[in-house]
């Protein structure tokens, strides 16, 4: 009889996280001095107080895959992402350190873009975030070919 109420318990927990989980939202970053420049987190939830939580995604912009953290203060007054994009061809790479203000997500970011030989440091205002819609992955190009697995 035990054995059959923990199983019972554990299906009814799996229906109720099963709406959560099919639910699951992506958040974009964007506001940056390249206004085409958008990060896409695929399925990412700002953290809960005091926590952190892994960032992957892409740039909307091109063929730049996305990854790094996420932190939220303690106190729930701010969350603070590190992020990396970069592409394979072209070496080109971002590194962005982005504060949001919380509960608003508006914020700065401070970032330095790689690029061949050069590194161009910035920073900037304005940098908000929102849960976002939809999304396709976008396929990579090397040389003019598709890879395997691109759209």
């Amino acid at each position: 009889m035990h054995k059959v109420r923990v199983g019972l318990a554990a299906t009814v927990v799996a229906l109720l996280l099963l709406p959560q989980i099919a639910s699951a939202k992506n958040y974009c970053i964007g506001g940056f001095p390249n206004t085409a420049y958008i990060l896409l987190g695929a399925g990412f939830k700002i953290p809960p107080n005091g926590s952190c939580r892994a960032w992957i995604g892409f740039n909307k912009q091109g063929h730049s895959a996305s990854s790094g953290t996420a932190c939220t203060a303690s106190d729930g007054s701010d969350v603070n992402f590190s992020i990396t994009t970069g592409t394979e061809s072209g070496g080109f790479a971002e590194i962005d350190a982005i504060n949001l203000s919380l509960p608003s997500q508006t914020g700065s970011v401070t970032g330095q873009e790689i690029e061949g030989d050069g590194v161009n440091t910035f920073s900037a205002t304005g940098i908000t975030g929102s849960v976002c819609g939809k999304f396709s992955v976008p396929s990579v190009r090397t040389s003019g070919q598709l890879l395997p697995g691109g759209e």
